[in-house]
């Protein structure tokens, strides 16, 4: 009897654990390796399947720069960047357009197959202005339309939202999608921003994840040159969430089989965690 009880507290006390995110919004940005193996594909979309089953509500957002850069490639075009930015001419975003709507119908078919609902919601979500001349269709966003996906959400539906916005006049714009991801997650007040990366996370001087950093330390450890390189945008735009209200910020390798729910219900996680 005494087993079988200790048995039931574990049980309740796993059930709380789990309930605890019930409800709440978790935006990830999906891209990367987990985008391209098909085996990762999958392993993510399953894991989404099973967080929409325990009750969280999710917004996906995705970029596509491996597939842009084979486009590109292709078609005779030379890729550019202007600070960790693509320039993107008319040329471009013709391109940029047409493979971030592949993406995102892959999304929606690949949720579709194993039962999540899913909808394409980036026309009218991200409203933008020009960054620079120089980058040409590159956009700084000025709006995010959360209405279309918070109404979406209420049905039970994950919107799927590429790095795409439109400007006033609406011409479209190339948006990073880290930054997309990041304004999203604080516009619908997220409760959690998951970034999926290509690597371990961040790490320390000793090569070793660091499972939790807080804003100031981000900016002191890209400083000593610790957190470097394409990391640091990555840090940089988990760190903005964090400062303006989501509760936590994720780096997460998507190249580990089962990352999300290893990240959201275990007390260690497997990435690196930016809060306040």
């Amino acid at each position: 009897m005494q087993v079988a009880l200790q048995k039931a507290e574990v049980l309740i006390e796993a059930a709380k654990f789990i309930k605890q995110f019930e409800g709440k919004i978790i935006v990830i940005k999906y891209g990367g390796n987990a985008m391209e193996s098909q085996p990762l594909k999958d392993s993510v979309f399953e894991d989404i399947s099973v967080l929409v089953q325990l009750g969280l509500q999710i917004v996906i957002i995705h970029g596509g720069g491996p597939r842009i850069d084979e486009e590109l490639q292709e078609q005779g075009i030379k890729k550019q960047f202007i600070h960790g930015l693509r320039v993107t001419d008319d040329a471009t975003i013709k391109i940029v357009t047409r493979v971030l709507a592949d993406v995102n119908q892959e999304c929606v078919e690949g949720l579709a197959k194993i039962g999540v609902r899913a909808q394409d919601c980036t026309k009218g979500t991200l409203v933008t202005k020009v960054k620079s001349s120089e980058l040409g269709h590159v956009g700084d966003i000025v709006e995010v339309g959360t209405r279309l996906l918070l109404k979406t959400l209420a049905y039970g539906v994950i919107p799927v939202v590429s790095s795409l916005g439109e400007d006033y006049k609406g011409q479209l714009n190339n948006i990073n999608a880290d930054t997309a991801a990041t304004k999203i997650a604080v516009a619908l007040k997220a409760e959690k921003l998951t970034i999926l990366t290509d690597v371990d996370n961040v790490l320390d001087s000793n090569h070793q994840r660091v499972p939790h950093l807080n804003i100031k330390q981000t900016e002191e450890w890209i400083a000593a040159g610790t957190i470097v390189g394409g990391m640091i945008p990555k840090v940089r735009a988990c760190a903005e969430a964090a400062a303006h209200g989501v509760e936590k910020a994720h780096l997460l390798n998507g190249t580990i089989p089962r990352a999300l729910l290893l990240e959201i219900y275990t007390d260690e996680g497997i990435g690196t965690e930016i809060v306040k």
